[in-house]
């Protein structure tokens, strides 16, 4: 969540995690304890992780690609809050994947709103598990290759938050779309990503 919509509230967007140990069912250590044991008048101690390089760019009037899955999101939800507070003239493009569209599409009501005040561009989905296919936000890169290269070429930043396997399979879409689209080798693709990072253009967190 941003300060600028939520002065006096921290907003966070925790997947449980769930598995069987030794025949028990075991609930991760913090997720678990955040979604099923906490109650609401606990206090907790909690500490802050920065991460300086993930953060909207200075000038408002930059577009931004913002690609995630699962509770990747949840950077997203905040990045469109605070451009909606400052009134931000750039354009905002989602791509967004996880499960089932009816069960885990977070936040979608917030989306659809941002998307009917014209303050979201462009949305592109996957949702690997409602159809025989799996389909996930890499495919949806390499599919909208060309109007992803456009929008870089305009100086969008781009975005990568999620699970660390989604955030290597989305860079290798990038390197291919790249190769593709520019008809270079897996060289001059890697170079022209590289290009992106040194310019402070291609944010990634990934857990």
């Amino acid at each position: 969540s941003s300060q600028a919509a939520y002065d006096d509230e921290i907003h966070l967007t925790v997947g449980v995690v769930r598995g069987r140990v030794g025949g028990r069912d075991q609930l991760g250590g913090c997720s678990g304890f955040l979604a099923q044991r906490v109650s609401e008048d606990d206090e907790l101690e909690v500490y802050v992780v920065e991460n300086p390089s993930f953060r909207l760019p200075d000038d408002t009037d930059t577009p931004i690609v913002m690609i995630g899955a699962g509770t990747g999101i949840a950077p997203f939800r905040a990045f469109l809050q605070q451009r909606e507070s400052q009134g931000a003239a750039g354009r905002n493009w989602l791509i967004f994947g996880n499960r089932n569209f009816h069960s885990d599409f977070l936040y979608q009501t917030e989306w659809l709103r941002y998307r009917e005040k014209g303050l979201l561009h462009r949305v592109d989905l996957a949702f690997s598990r409602d159809q025989e296919e799996r389909i996930y936000v890499q495919q949806r890169v390499r599919e909208n290759g060309a109007e992803l290269l456009r929008w870089l070429g305009q100086g969008a930043h781009l975005y990568v938050c999620g699970a660390t396997r989604m955030g290597k399979d989305v860079h290798q879409a990038l390197l291919d779309v790249v190769a593709e689209q520019q008809g270079v080798s897996a060289e001059g693709a890697q170079e022209f990503i590289d290009h992106l990072r040194r310019e402070g253009r291609y944010h990634r967190d990934v857990y």
